[in-house]
């Protein structure tokens, strides 16, 4: 169910200004390009005989028809849980049927005029071909799942009934990840209403399950493509990512460029079990305490160099925000230094893991009854590993750690480059799951075209008279369904089109978008796909 309220129907909720910012005009000149950040220039304008998006938007009906929207794919739970069994076994995935039924509803032209490929049952793939085949395609990505609601009660408003309050639209998945994903979908059908003509193939590809990992949707979607096109065949990606932040009046858009790899390390503690009525000095228990301790008290270093994302971000702020960049950061970044420590120290932990392979001791098992010893204890650490370490790195200074630890209790270690003889008290298994290495790094050269038309893009929807916006690539310190999507670019860009301050409580309680951001989110895929079709470079 979704309320919203009388203020929708006042004049003044639909006085939208051309570009989607009250008092705000579209800037007359280009930013001036300069060596350490250089700014893309706007794209020209398409010669397709569509309208603009300052058109499109100043259409007093879209935020009306963009709650409705929105709102009716918020309302269907489509969650992705962890335990989850395959497609044709689990009944939890029927609620993406309703999902599919309801955007076939609202968005007919979509269903009429693109080739739909249903990959593993949920996996939504559109295809508009166009009308040369010497042109790769461009491929846009959301993903149709959220995350659960542990506890309804705790919300304001319903998480599965969207609520609009006159700015804010309120519901599980909002902004994770239905405001793209209906951005895309809205931006789409708006094209084709005007017969769009598009001479580069356009695909739109949906996951259903990105929020565990995406094994079941964009693996499957990214193999699909992969065998249909080919390695190396799209143009560009454009998924869920970095967003847009503000630092002294500038807008700083954030995609990232590069995600963190993944790794999960299993410790698992085989002891002797017996009666708990004559325990040994340390349980098995008590001993994976003090390993785990142990690992938690050496933590990796922070460091940052020119091959982190990050280090071009610093640069870009020291260039167009200079009042609020340390004084000493612009000397550091020209000598090239490690200053890691020092800006996490004036900075907070906000920056840590943008320099730092993170660690987080996340589940632990162990013993079953209260009168038995505990024989077995399993703890699984999760690791975000930067693009300048390494997965086999990190394996190795995990065991190094633990190993002289071990030994002081008589355990053995095994696994990671150990493999020690039981000595009489146990074992400690080190293993490893979920190994992603770090992703490769999209190019942002000032002579990528292919950039150059995706940061374009956002500098023609959210740049104005009042401030530049400074795109910049970011380094995502989670990961998203383009893990599966690597073999197909080497051009993927993670964005999000959403300012600062206009999401709020992505995944947790109260999740709501700023309905002023949905609509940029539309201008900017509108844009995007226009500017794209019409990009000719290489």
């Amino acid at each position: 169910m979704t309320t919203v309220r009388s203020v929708l129907s006042k004049k003044e909720a639909f006085n939208l200004p051309a570009n989607g910012h009250p008092g705000s005009e579209k800037p007359q000149e280009d930013v001036v390009v300069n060596t350490w950040c250089p700014v893309p220039e706007l794209p020209s304008t398409p010669q397709d005989g569509l309208i603009g998006s300052p058109e499109l938007e100043s259409n007093k009906d879209l935020l009306r028809l963009q709650v409705e929207r929105l709102s009716a794919v918020v309302d269907i739970p489509t969650v992705s849980y962890d335990d989850n069994y395959d497609v044709d076994k689990d009944p939890r995935w029927h609620a993406f049927v309703t999902l599919h039924e309801t955007l076939k509803t609202h968005f007919p032209r979509v269903h009429e005029k693109m080739d739909l490929e249903k990959v593993n049952s949920y996996g939504l793939l559109y295809t508009l071909p166009g009308s040369s085949q010497d042109l790769k395609p461009l491929l846009i990505m959301a993903h149709q799942d959220v995350v659960p609601v542990p506890d309804p009660t705790k919300w304001n408003h319903p998480p599965y009934e969207s609520y609009f309050d006159g700015q804010w639209l309120w519901g599980r998945g909002s902004v994770d990840c239905k405001n793209t994903l209906v951005g895309i979908y809205s931006a789409m059908e708006r094209l084709l209403e005007q017969d769009f003509n598009n001479t580069r193939t356009i695909i739109l590809s949906f996951g259903f399950d990105e929020e565990t990992g995406g094994f079941r949707g964009a693996k499957h979607l990214a193999g699909h493509l992969k065998e249909k096109y080919g390695e190396n065949s799209m143009e560009m990606v454009v998924d869920e990512g970095g967003g847009i932040r503000t630092v002294d009046g500038v807008l700083y858009a954030v995609p990232a460029i590069a995600e963190k790899g993944f790794l999960d390390i299993v410790l698992t503690l085989n002891t002797p079990g017996g009666h708990s009525s004559g325990p040994p000095k340390h349980t098995n228990i008590g001993i994976m305490s003090r390993l785990v301790a142990t690992v938690e008290d050496h933590p990796f270093s922070p460091h940052v160099d020119e091959h982190n994302p990050f280090w071009g971000y610093l640069k870009c702020e020291v260039e167009n925000s200079p009042k609020k960049a340390e004084p000493w950061l612009r000397e550091a970044l020209e000598k090239k230094e490690d200053f890691a420590d020092r800006l996490i120290e004036s900075r907070g932990d906000v920056v840590r893991w943008s320099m730092q392979t993170s660690q987080s001791v996340d589940i632990i098992n162990g013993g079953i009854k209260d009168n038995q010893l505990p024989e077995t204890t399993e703890v699984i650490i999760n690791y975000r590993v930067l693009p300048t370490d390494k997965i086999t790195d990190v394996l190795k200074a995990v065991a190094n750690v633990l190993a002289p630890l071990a030994n002081n209790y008589s355990i053995a270690v095994q696994g990671s480059g150990y493999s020690q003889i039981d000595r009489g008290y146990g074992v400690l298994n080190i293993s490893s799951l979920n190994i992603l290495e770090p992703s490769p790094l999209s190019p942002t050269s000032p002579d990528n075209g292919i950039w150059n038309i995706f940061a374009g893009s956002i500098r023609q929807v959210f740049e104005t008279s009042a401030g530049k916006v400074v795109p910049v690539g970011s380094l995502a310190t989670g990961n998203t369904d383009t893990a599966h999507y690597w073999a197909l670019t080497k051009n993927i860009y993670r964005f999000s089109p959403v300012l600062e301050g206009q999401a709020k409580g992505v995944h947790t309680v109260d999740e709501k978008i700023d309905m002023q951001a949905h609509l940029d989110g539309v201008r900017f895929y509108y844009e995007l796909i226009r500017n794209v079709d019409g990009y000719r470079g290489s």
